[in-house]
């Protein structure tokens, strides 16, 4: 049903409006194509979220991966603009259902729930002693906008086919990312649209977990089984290329987690394992770039464990309720002046940088409280992913057995890679953590239910 449908809104002027908009955007790729193309994109964008809010949460998945986020420029504002679009859809689809027809995503998971309700109070209300109170409030906006993704993915995601539609947005994105990286790495380290080596492993990591679920939930022999198997490949040469140490440690991470957790699979998992570590130490000594396999063993770490000491310095000073939200930057310069060498003083003082950690950067800015709150969501979001898979394999449903498993993977993959770079603000992050509720609230509640 679509958007104005959806609102009861049956008035012919709509006819009259496009006709308009339609000339209107005629006239803009005569005289300036590319912005015409890009209004073009835009408003097919908007009628395709606004239309159906699964479809646009697809879309926004997508264009999550292909919008360089840039604070300072507009590529943010973009994303916030659709998020907020995806938010409207997702409210008047709410509205217009019926009752029995709503579930309950506080009756689900109340864990998480209250958790992210803790997480993002409290980070605004960290704003009354942070130095910048304005960075506070303007990043618990932010966190605000990442969290509303968990209502919206449990409301699009009403079946099995919507559930592979997102997760195939998300491997598809990262497949674009890893493969314009490539292309245009020139023998440097693979970045892809993400602009950032470390972010763009990260995101591969998890993208690969998740081909891997694809392939198992497709039919064999199917092309959407061989196109699932070539993104991953491509994911695999991507991780290696960016250089990133995070996301190497990232991989070994989840094929750890993935003998561990892996219950009947565990075999298949630690012969898993054995073999990435070989093909991943014969790629990176016959065939990745030298810039990437030397960053991989050097010990150089560009200023990150100075950035960590002073994290330290900083945690130590405030140690119950941190220096506030996105203060870490702001606050750094203060805890240069103190024993113990830094290398790397210009990365805190003359540009200051984030803490490159994702965890000790929320204990400086929120103290213990907002890092328990965000773990606390973290935990019952894997918990929810392992509980699903649980679920499909009593009813005896392999593929979306392993689809289950692969999530719960690739969220871990994503937090142990985060310990290398601060991705709190990560929207891709927030869309994995919202994904299992759903899929929970699929899988058959008992043994007997198909």
């Amino acid at each position: 049903m679509g958007f104005a449908a959806r609102l009861g809104v049956r008035n012919p002027t709509w006819i009259g409006l496009l006709a308009i908009l339609a000339a209107g955007l005629g006239i803009t790729s005569g005289i300036q194509p590319k912005l015409g193309l890009e209004a073009t994109l835009a408003l097919v964008f908007v009628a395709a979220v606004l239309g159906n809010v699964t479809v646009g949460l697809a879309l926004f998945t997508v264009l999550s991966f292909l919008v360089v986020i840039n604070v300072g420029g507009g590529a943010l504002s973009v994303m916030k603009v659709a998020g907020l679009l995806l938010f409207m859809s997702w409210l008047a689809a709410v509205a217009t259902r019926r009752e029995r027809e709503v579930r309950s995503l506080v009756k689900s998971e109340p864990v998480l729930v209250v958790a992210a309700v803790a997480w993002v109070s409290w980070a605004a209300i960290s704003a009354v002693w942070a130095e910048s109170s304005g960075a506070a409030l303007s990043s618990s906006y932010r966190l605000l906008l990442d969290v509303l993704l968990l209502p919206i993915v449990f409301g699009a995601i009403r079946s099995r086919e919507h559930f592979l539609w997102i997760v195939g947005a998300f491997v598809f994105g990262a497949t674009v990312s890893a493969a314009f990286g490539l292309v245009q790495s020139g023998g440097a380290r693979v970045t892809g649209s993400i602009g950032d080596a470390d972010g763009e492993a990260a995101l591969l990591v998890a993208a690969l977990m998740l081909t891997a679920g694809l392939t198992a939930a497709f039919p064999r022999g199917s092309r959407r089984r061989l196109l699932s198997m070539i993104a991953g490949l491509i994911a695999v040469v991507g991780i290696l290329g960016t250089g990133s140490r995070g996301g190497v440690v990232a991989l070994g991470c989840v094929l750890v987690a993935a003998v561990v957790f892996g219950g009947r699979w565990r075999a298949q998992a630690f012969a898993l394992l054995v073999a990435a570590t070989a093909a991943a130490a014969v790629y990176l000594i016959v065939l990745a770039p030298s810039s990437a396999s030397q960053h991989l063993v050097t010990s150089s770490s560009t200023g990150r464990t100075d950035l960590w000491k002073v994290g330290v310095r900083m945690w130590t000073a405030h140690p119950l309720v941190g220096v506030g939200l996105a203060n870490f930057p702001i606050s750094s310069v203060h805890y240069v002046q103190q024993p113990g060498a830094l290398t790397r003083a210009d990365l805190i003082v003359d540009v200051p940088k984030v803490t490159h950690n994702m965890y000790l950067e929320i204990l400086d800015e929120l103290g213990p409280l907002g890092l328990i709150a965000f773990l606390t969501l973290a935990g019952a979001s894997i918990v929810a992913a392992l509980r699903a898979a649980r679920r499909f394999e009593s009813a005896g449903d392999v593929s979306f057995e392993l689809l289950s498993m692969s999530l719960a993977l690739a969220i871990v993959g994503l937090l142990c890679a985060d310990f290398f770079i601060s991705g709190q603000y990560e929207r891709l992050l927030w869309l994995l953590l919202a994904l299992p509720p759903p899929l929970l609230a699929l899988a058959p509640s008992r043994p007997d239910v198909r």
